[in-house]
This record gives structure tokens, C-alpha cells and sequence, in this order.
């Protein structure tokens, strides 16, 4: 039971979960669901950060969605869908990665 919270946590449904809540906090101008979200992506960018080549890059991802929610609290939505693209594109590119070696494609 605690390895299937600790993949949950560690995991996507933590990274899906995150992004949603973000997306959802730009559309209604909510910048404490933004919170929500880079607090959800804390866990994951956590554990990521344990590969050398994304050590530092990982961390900054969440920092990206809480800047993105001051400027939805400014009223400036348009920047922070450019910020909040970073984490999306990231983690889209993260599961082309894992996709591409579950098929067995290098």
C-alpha cells in the first residue's frame, strides 16, 4: 500500500493533477488553485531532480507556476500561460520520453 501512495505522490497522477489545477486557475483567474498546483508539482520535480541532467532544471518548474499565479493575481493572464507552457511542455516532453522507452524506440 505505501508503494502505491508513494507512486502516486512521486508519479504522474501528482504531475496530471498539478497541470490541471494550474489550467484551471488561469481560466477562472484563480491564482490560489495555481498554488495548489506548483504544490502538487513540488513531489515530482523533487523526485526528478535525482537525474543529473534535469537536477536543476526540475526545481525551477514549480517556481514557474507560482509566478505564473502572481500574475493572474495582477490580472495578466496572457504571461502566465507563457510561464505555465514551460511546466506543460516539460512534462509532455518527459512522457514522450517514458512512452518512447516503454515501446522500446531510442
Amino acid at each position: 500500500m505505501q508503494e502505491i501512495f508513494l507512486q502516486i505522490v512521486f508519479g504522474w497522477p501528482f504531475i496530471i493533477i498539478s497541470l490541471l489545477l494550474a489550467v484551471a486557475g488561469v481560466l477562472t483567474m484563480r491564482p490560489s488553485l495555481m498554488i495548489a498546483g506548483a504544490a502538487f508539482y513540488l513531489p515530482p520535480a523533487w523526485s526528478l531532480s535525482g537525474y543529473p541532467i534535469l537536477r536543476w532544471a526540475v526545481i525551477i518548474l514549480p517556481a514557474l507556476i507560482v509566478s505564473a499565479a502572481l500574475y493572474v493575481k495582477k490580472g495578466n493572464s496572457r504571461f502566465a500561460w507563457i510561464l505555465l507552457s514551460i511546466p506543460i511542455l516539460v512534462s509532455l516532453l518527459l512522457a514522450l520520453l517514458v512512452i518512447s522507452q516503454n515501446m522500446g524506440i531510442t
